[in-house]
């Protein structure tokens, strides 16, 4: 919303394909919820989440979006509900076993790797049980924001056809996507990884395959919130939305 040229009142939209319990799904994330401090208790916010809701209402199967504390009253009046997030998690031995398959780190900045890295992400198919794929968000992420973001953390593993995002530290692996044409078995990835330093894999997305542990997560200050249509299956599948597909 605007008073002549200034922005007043602003909600980002961010519309998702997501593929749950064998169906495609149109989802959509609300985020940047502000008023400009001049102009607040004057309803702007609530217009325009009530005309989002309108517009979009026949076009998309399920909302969500983060909360900070400070206004956790509010999205409950447009029949949003808080859930909690889980993470799937791994523990894996010091075994000291060595990679099974060479990576390479990319370079998004050689062009070879850039387009390697856009086609692979184009390609990919769903390795998640919860899945919301934006290929703006991903290169938001992995590209245009290096400070904040995980241009230094991208890998190729030709033998798995897979672009993965990975941290590393002392003592947990973090596996935050996996980008590939085909179906990834994650235990083969970690393989790629596992030098024996590692006690514990992360992932940063939900997953279906065997020998992974969920716990409950929690993003700092930011509590989920989910339209009625998705209610259940957070309830019942804990599930987490991508780091990567987060606004």
């Amino acid at each position: 919303m605007f008073d002549k040229n200034k922005i007043v009142a602003h909600t980002t939209v961010s519309l998702f394909i997501g593929h749950i319990k064998g169906e495609d799904k149109r989802l959509l994330q609300l985020g940047t919820v502000m008023t400009d401090e001049n102009y607040q208790k004057q309803g702007l916010s609530r217009f325009l989440m009530e005309h989002i809701q309108h517009d979009f209402k026949k076009d998309i199967d399920g909302m969500f979006l983060f909360a900070n504390e400070t206004v956790l009253d509010f999205y409950p009046k447009f029949g949003f509900v808080p859930l909690k997030e889980y993470q799937a998690f791994k523990h894996i031995g010091n075994s000291g076993h060595q990679a099974k398959y060479e990576y390479r780190k990319l370079n998004l900045d050689s062009p070879n790797d850039l387009r390697l890295f856009e086609r692979t992400v184009e390609a990919a198919i769903h390795n998640t049980s919860f899945p919301a794929k934006s290929k703006a968000l991903t290169f938001f992420y992995c590209y245009a924001n290096p400070e904040m973001g995980y241009k230094d953390a991208i890998y190729y593993i030709e033998n798995l056809n897979c672009v993965a995002i990975v941290e590393m530290n002392e003592q947990a692996l973090h596996i935050i996507e996996v980008f590939s044409p085909e179906r990834i078995d994650l235990h083969h990835l970690i393989g790629a990884f596992n030098t024996g330093s590692f006690t514990e894999v992360i992932l940063g997305f939900s997953t279906d395959q065997d020998n992974f542990e969920c716990r409950e997560r929690k993003d700092e200050d930011l509590q989920l919130f989910v339209s009625p249509e998705l209610q259940d299956i957070f309830q019942k599948q804990k599930v987490m939305i991508p780091i990567l597909s987060h606004t």
